[in-house]
C-alpha cells in the first residue's frame, strides 16, 4: 500500500542524520590517508626505525589494532597505490573503506574508471550486484582452485559432527534444498505420515536433539518462504531434508527460497541473483546440468506481468520479482532476504495493477515503513523513486540497482511537464 507522506521532518532526525553523515564521510578521509602513510611507511621500510620488524608488527603496538587489521591496512594500502582515480575520491570521502575493499577485488588499469563511477552511484549491497559475474582479479587463471568437500565424523559422545566447502552450483542446490526441507519439517506430521515405527523412534530421536538446546529468547515466527533458513532452523531444515528423502513425498513444495535462479543481462551475462560472487563456469555448469530457473531481464528489467483480475501476485511473479532484485527486499540498502511481502506501487484498491511493473518485494520491515508513512514509493514510466522522510532520495532506473538522486522528482511531482 502507499501512503502519502503527510508529516513534517522531523528536524532533530534531519540534523542527527546529516551529522552522522558527515562525520562518516571523514572517517573516509582521514582512513585513505592513513593508507597513503602506511604505504609510504612501508615502501621505506621505515618498521626497524621504530622497533619493528615488519609495517604490521608497528602498527598492531603502536595503534592497538588486531594482527588480522593491521595486515589488511598493509595488503590495501599497497593494493590501492596504483589506482589514482579511486585514491582521489576515497581521500574526498565520496568512496569509503568498505567499498574499496569491494573495488579492489575487480579493477585494473583499463576498467577503475568506470567501476568508480560506479561505485559513485550505487550503494555497497547495489555494487556487489552490478559487479556480479565479473572476473576478480585475485584469481584471474584459476590457480588454487578451492578444495570441495563433505566431512563427517562421530564425536565420543555419539553425535555426528560434519563439515565441507561446496562450489557455488552445489551450494544454490543446497540452500534450495534447505528451503524445502526448513518448509517440510514445518508440515511434519503430513510428512511422516505412512512412516514404519522404527523409523518413526529414529526420527522422533533425531526432531528431540535438534530441538534439545533451551531457547534463551522467546519463540518467534522464524518460518518464510524467502532467504536461508535462519539460526537453529538450519538444524530443523536439514532434519526436514532427512525426513523428506525417507519417506519419498511425491509433492513438490513450491516457494521462492527453493529455486535456483540464473539470470541473463542483456550484455550476454550470466549471474545468481543470490550468490553475486558464483563464477562464470559455475553457472555454465548449472545450465548444462543442473534444474534451474532461467529467467532473461530485458533493458528495462522486466520478466513477465499479468493482469487487473488478480490482486495477489502469481508464483510466477513473485520468483521472477525475487530474481529481478536480487532474492531480497528492493529497499535501497536493505538486505533482509526473509519474510518478504508483494508491495504495490500504485495501491490496487485505487487501480494500480498486478503487474511486474507495478510491484515490489519489501520486506515486512520497509514495508512497514510505508505504510506508515516514512518511505514513499513513486513510480515514474520505467524509474521508481524512492522517498524516505528525511529528504534523501533514491531512484532505480529502468529496475536497476537505486542510486542516491536527492534532487530528482517524477513528472507528476513537477505537475506533468518538465518544463521551465
Amino acid at each position: 500500500m502507499t501512503t502519502a507522506l503527510t508529516a513534517e521532518p522531523n528536524p532533530i532526525a534531519v540534523e542527527l542524520s546529516q551529522e552522522i553523515e558527515s562525520a562518516h564521510r571523514a572517517i573516509s578521509q582521514n582512513k585513505a590517508s592513513l593508507l597513503s602513510a602506511i604505504q609510504t611507511f612501508d615502501s621505506l621500510e621505515l618498521a626497524n626505525e621504530c622497533g619493528a620488524r615488519t609495517t604490521a608488527q608497528f602498527l598492531i603496538r603502536r595503534l592497538g589494532v588486531s594482527a588480522s587489521t593491521a595486515h589488511e591496512y598493509v595488503s590495501v594500502a599497497h593494493r590501492l597505490a596504483p589506482f589514482t582515480y579511486l585514491q582521489e575520491h576515497f581521500s574526498t570521502g565520496g568512496i569509503n573503506y568498505s567499498v574499496v575493499r569491494l573495488l579492489l577485488k575487480y579493477l585494473t588499469p583499463e576498467n577503475e574508471r568506470e567501476l568508480v563511477e560506479l561505485a559513485l552511484r550505487l550503494g555497497y549491497h547495489e555494487l556487489e550486484v552490478a559487479l556480479a559475474g565479473k572476473q576478480p582479479q585475485d584469481n584471474e587463471d584459476g590457480e588454487d582452485d578451492p578444495d570441495y568437500y563433505l566431512r563427517l565424523h562421530t564425536r565420543e559422545n555419539g553425535d555426528v559432527a560434519f563439515h565441507g566447502n561446496l562450489n557455488a552450483a552445489d551450494g544454490a542446490a543446497f540452500i534450495a534444498a534447505l528451503k524445502l526441507g526448513e518448509i517440510g519439517y514445518c508440515d511434519l506430521d503430513t510428512i511422516l505420515e505412512g512412516l514404519d515405527t522404527e523409523a518413526d523412534g529414529e526420527v522422533d530421536l533425531a526432531r528431540e536433539r535438534a530441538e534439545g538446546i533451551e531457547e534463551t529468547l522467546p519463540a518467534r515466527k522464524t518460518v518464510s518462504g524467502y532467504g536461508l533458513p535462519v539460526g537453529r532452523m538450519l538444524v530443523q531444515a536439514l532434519m526436514g531434508i532427512v525426513h523428506m528423502a525417507r519417506t519419498r513425498p511425491r509433492s513438490t513444495l513450491t516457494t521462492p527460497g527453493a529455486h535456483v535462479n540464473i539470470l541473463a543481462s542483456p550484455d550476454g551475462r550470466g549471474y545468481m541473483p543470490n550468490n553475486a560472487g558464483a563464477p562464470s563456469k559455475a553457472i555454465a555448469n548449472l545450465l548444462a546440468n543442473a534444474n534451474v530457473r532461467l529467467s532473461t531481464v530485458d533493458s528495462a528489467g522486466l520478466i513477465l506481468n499479468t493482469g487487473r483480475q488478480t490482486r495477489l501476485a502469481t508464483a510466477a511473479q513473485v520468483n521472477a520479482l525475487m530474481a529481478m532484485w536480487g532474492g531480497q527486499c528492493a529497499a535501497p540498502g536493505c538486505t533482509h532476504t526473509r519474510f518478504i511481502e508483494i508491495h504495490h506501487i500504485e495501491d490496487w484498491a485505487t487501480g494500480g495493477l498486478t503487474d511486474l511493473a507495478n510491484l515490489l518485494p519489501l520486506c515486512s520491515a520497509c514495508h512497514s515503513l510505508v505504510t506508515e508513512g516514512y518511505l514513499q514509493t513513486l513510480k515514474d514510466d520505467a524509474d521508481i523513486h524512492f522517498v524516505y522522510r528525511d529528504g534523501t532520495r533514491y531512484v532505480s532506473e529502468n529496475y536497476s540497482m537505486p542510486r542516491r538522486r536527492d534532487g530528482a522528482v517524477t513528472m507528476d511531482e513537477c505537475g506533468g511537464s518538465f518544463d521551465d
